[in-house]
């Protein structure tokens, strides 16, 4: 084991420790997110997960490989403390109705067994973190609801369960793992 995998919080692994061909692109860890901050935890561009999560992420990538596409990982542990700023933004923002089902105060990503994905370069209807009713899974049209639909096909048929009020978020269920608040270490 090398010391940067002895560091990780949890017995997580990266995303894309069972296939590379995962599009990791960890929004939180820069500006470019709906708080318009880097959220404290993360480092550079890496998530991580629980390696069982990350086995069935690695299988749904291969499905949806067999079409010519990927997943493009936005979010999948995340710190409490990462959290802990989303709420605070949204009070500090007058956007305390977000907090009813779009931002947790106890958030199961914070388990490493909740991911926030998209199949890359598809039109999905809407962005992730829209936080509006274009965000429900079945609240599209057209080729965006296939695309959406695809992608809860490929992560229902690995065990991950989708959030109906958001199509990009996918949970694998019964996980009684602990919430962790460790941060993400920065990779080699």
């Amino acid at each position: 084991m090398t010391a940067i995998a002895a560091a990780l919080p949890g017995g997580m692994v990266d995303v894309q420790t069972h296939d590379r061909d995962i599009v990791v692109d960890a929004q939180y860890a820069t500006k470019d997110n709906f708080t318009g901050a880097k959220l404290p935890g993360y480092c550079g561009n890496r998530l991580l997960l629980k390696r069982d999560a990350a086995r069935r992420l690695a299988r749904a990538q291969k499905r949806l490989e067999r079409g010519g596409e990927k997943l493009r990982v936005l979010d999948a542990y995340r710190p409490a403390r990462a959290s802990r700023a989303m709420v605070r933004w949204a009070e500090r923002t007058g956007r305390e109705h977000l907090l009813n089902g779009f931002i947790a105060r106890r958030s199961n990503h914070a388990r490493g067994t909740t991911v926030d994905l998209t199949i890359d370069g598809a039109d999905m209807g809407s962005p992730d973190d829209s936080f509006s009713g274009r965000s429900i899974t079945r609240n599209a049209s057209g080729r965006a609801l296939r695309n959406r639909l695809r992608l809860v096909r490929a992560m229902e048929t690995e065990g991950f369960r989708n959030y109906s009020k958001e199509w990009w978020h996918f949970d694998t269920p019964g996980s009684n793992a602990p919430r962790l608040d460790a941060p993400i270490p920065c990779s080699d």
